[in-house]
């Protein structure tokens, strides 16, 4: 499973604080600190709430008063929200213990867990302490693991260019809409970029990928998306192979999206909505999340049940004064819907949902060229549950 540990001069640690439960010791490392060797260019996108965690905060800042930084120290267990002033002392106390143990500075922070709860500093020095010492011997996988909580397994993607690589992991299951940011996802490059280009590819690349799932309409306090490059391969970007770069972010990003929507709490399927025909972009997009949003189209998918009037209601529901008579609507390539209920087999239908563990749901709108795909996953019974249970 390569990944971030993978790219040229990037080492990561993992450590354990037992941050979550001090009632219930366990031995899943829930700290993780990636240094770079050279001081990274760094790019970011935040969760757009309201509500912003102390790490968020301190990370916003710390992007726009440096160009380059040297690593990230994240952990698991307690997202350090809704915190105060103690919980943004907390957060900068994060990045100084990295600070002075490493000798380099600044370190960008991320946390993510319960809500509300102080962290407990006394553990996560050691914690930190562990990782630091353990630099360069975390894979990707472990380094993935360290940041999980409901995660079921582990989220890295790797891209080999031309002269440079691109890796990263991220962790969620949970609490995903991201909503311009997304959950948390560290990803980095050991190409050369300036810091304008490097900010132009990660919003570009987010909007296709991050900026396009969801599991349950839920944005959280903490959503982050680190990018760093060292330059320590030696090939130099530029406007000129910008399109291979931004290409291989994308697929990078696309992978960790994927992933996650795959891990979504209790799901069972992938549902890929395809919208075509849209007037423009932003109104296919709008379509597209309306459906991938519905309760009513994510357990009907999870019932592999064809209940096509679902999906058009959603659809109807976007705002974009589709016109009914000109929409279309296929569930796996089969057309249900045509300006109104077509004569398909509802049995065919219903076999190809059931043995398929992607399914691909396309809207036509028949009013112009534009299109946008969007990925979310079903609801199950094991959603209510999972998150009835998530703090116990």
């Amino acid at each position: 499973m390569k990944g971030i540990a993978d790219v040229k001069g990037f080492l990561c640690g993992t450590g354990k604080g037992n941050i979550k439960n001090t009632l219930k010791p366990s031995n899943k490392k829930d700290i993780l600190v990636i240094v770079s060797e050279k001081p990274a260019t760094a790019a970011a996108v935040f969760t757009t709430n309201d509500v912003k965690a102390a790490p968020v905060k301190l990370s916003q800042k710390l992007v726009k008063a440096y160009e380059k930084v040297c690593g990230i120290v994240a952990n698991s267990g307690n997202a350090n929200a809704c915190t105060g002033e103690r919980g943004m002392k907390d957060a900068e106390t994060m990045a100084k213990i990295c600070q002075n143990l490493t000798g380099k500075s600044p370190f960008l922070v991320a946390s993510t867990g319960v809500i509300g709860e102080f962290l407990p500093m006394d553990r996560m020095e050691k914690g930190i302490e562990e990782a630091v010492e353990n630099l360069g011997k975390a894979t990707s996988k472990e380094a993935a693991q360290a940041i999980m909580t409901t995660d079921t397994f582990p989220k890295t993607a790797f891209f080999e260019g031309k002269g440079f690589t691109i890796g990263g992991i991220a962790k969620g299951a949970g609490m995903i809409d991201p909503a311009m940011a997304t959950m948390l996802s560290f990803i980095a490059t050991d190409a050369e970029i300036d810091k304008k280009l490097l900010e132009k590819a990660l919003r570009e690349a987010n909007e296709i990928s991050f900026n396009a799932i969801t599991v349950d309409g839920d944005m959280s306090t903490n959503d982050t998306v680190f990018f760093l490059a060292n330059g320590t391969s030696g090939k130099r970007i530029t406007e000129e192979n910008y399109g291979e770069f931004l290409d291989g972010l994308k697929e990078v990003m696309k992978s960790l999206a994927y992933q996650i929507v795959k891990d979504g709490e209790g799901a069972t399927k992938v549902v890929r909505i395809k919208v075509i025909g849209a007037r423009t972009k932003e109104e296919a997009r709008k379509v597209a999340r309306k459906i991938a949003l519905s309760p009513l189209v994510k357990t009907a998918v999870f019932g592999c049940d064809p209940n096509w009037g679902r999906i058009i209601a959603a659809a109807g529901s976007a705002g974009v004064k589709l016109v009914e008579e000109k929409t279309e609507l296929k569930i796996g390539g089969y057309l249900l819907f045509k300006g109104t209920k077509t004569d398909y087999d509802e049995t065919v239908v219903h076999k190809y949902m059931k043995k398929s563990e992607e399914i691909v749901i396309e809207v036509n709108l028949n009013l112009g060229s534009a299109s946008f795909e969007y990925l979310t996953c079903d609801f199950s019974y094991e959603y209510v549950k999972i998150n009835a249970e998530y703090r116990t």
